[in-house]
């Protein structure tokens, strides 16, 4: 799809439509309904890395890919994993991605190094980046790091949460296609650049604050207008006149809402100074496919303190976190620490070893695998439809 035609509807640029066609037809009896399919984690995998070799890449490189994508899947943040495998084979295809580009590092200080996407996967050349900012972390303490001529990064978390597996607290935030206007504005100039923090615990999954700069990411946004549903109200979408709705669709070409409004177009702008300018990538309303930027900061707590010091710390937050949810919890209310629902539905997800799919999800999977000729023969899993359903 060209960026000309992705524009002019409703997506996003780069965005494929993944609505059935007019009159339906290419649902089979496993997926017809609404209900969420699901399907064995092992299975998803081993067609995924062929579909990506298929379409180009290398098979360790395809690999990296899907696990990430699993890894968003069983995180329950499913908008961002696998339902994006047709984005990235439609991107090979159009030339906006090189399926067989890899991250560069161009520029390199103890503490600040520099790289060069050349266009390919988002998922693989931050990958690889990350990797190499724990190096350096771990011997100067503390790294910053921007990668140029980049790509969607799916979710945002699976990075600053490598690197706080490997004792890093880390901050990434990135740019993305616009999508929110100036406050005041209907001229979109801004990507939902969401920012994430990620904290590490003794012994314990880190604390993750992964968050979009609009009520709801918006592939859930999108996701509703590929399944033919209004959003809910309380999103608080408008159209380009102003007014409020729930049409996906109307949503998509008016005013995305920020969260905070000025507060919220505030934080996307310091996003696009950071992930765009100071990357050297493309920044406000030029950023495109294979035109994103990263930026990371990888900090060991060792170097303000005791590293032991942080670590209890931490613990005692935690408790007093848990013990304002077990004594003073408003009715009906459960307290959680940022990530922590996610880190559930991934322990749940990874124990079950399935994830679940709604019918467009399961519909872009076969199209992509009839066009490569990998055909999705994934089975679902009877008696399952209901679980891991889409978050």
């Amino acid at each position: 799809m060209s960026e000309h035609a992705a524009t002019s509807s409703a997506l996003p640029r780069g965005i494929p439509d993944d609505r059935p066609p007019a009159g339906g037809g290419d649902q089979d009896d496993s997926t017809a309904g609404s209900a969420p399919v699901a399907f064995r984690l092992s299975e998803l995998r081993e067609w995924g890395i062929a579909a990506y070799a298929a379409a180009g890449m290398s098979t360790p490189d395809a690999a990296t890919v899907v696990d990430n994508q699993l890894w968003s899947d069983r995180r329950g943040v499913d908008t961002h994993g696998f339902q994006r495998i047709s984005w990235y084979v439609e991107w090979f295809r159009d030339g906006t991605t090189d399926p067989k580009a890899q991250c560069e590092v161009v520029s390199r200080t103890p503490s600040v190094l520099v790289a060069d996407g050349h266009h390919g996967l988002g998922q693989l050349v931050i990958t690889r980046f990350m990797e190499q900012l724990i190096d350096a972390a771990s011997a100067s303490g503390l790294v910053a790091g921007v990668i140029r001529n980049s790509n969607d990064w799916g979710c945002g978390a699976n990075y600053p949460y490598r690197a706080a597996e490997a004792g890093f607290v880390c901050y990434g935030t990135t740019t993305s296609v616009p999508n929110l206007a100036p406050f005041g504005s209907r001229r979109k100039l801004f990507g939902n650049n969401p920012i994430v923090w990620t904290f590490p615990r003794r012994g314990r999954p880190p604390i993750v604050l992964d968050m979009a700069v609009t009520p709801v990411a918006l592939g859930k946004v999108l996701r509703a207008r590929s399944e033919g549903t209004d959003i809910p109200a309380e999103w608080g979408f408008l159209d380009r006149d102003g007014n409020p709705t729930v049409d996906p669709d109307a949503a998509m070409r008016g005013i995305v809402p920020a969260i905070g409004g000025y507060k919220g177009i505030g934080m996307v702008t310091a996003s696009n100074i950071v992930a765009g300018i100071l990357a050297g990538s493309a920044h406000t309303g030029d950023v495109a496919v294979g035109r994103r930027g990263q930026f990371f900061l990888l900090m060991d707590p060792g170097v303000f303190g005791d590293r032991e010091r942080y670590y209890d710390d931490i613990e005692d937050m935690v408790a007093q976190v848990r013990a304002a949810g077990e004594h003073d919890a408003l009715p009906g209310q459960t307290v959680y620490l940022p990530g922590e629902l996610e880190q559930l539905e991934m322990d749940r997800r990874s124990a079950a070893g399935t994830v679940s799919y709604p019918p467009s999800v399961v519909r872009s999977l076969r199209r992509v695998g009839d066009d490569l000729g990998v055909a999705f023969e994934c089975a679902p899993v009877p008696g399952q439809s209901n679980r891991g359903g889409s978050s």
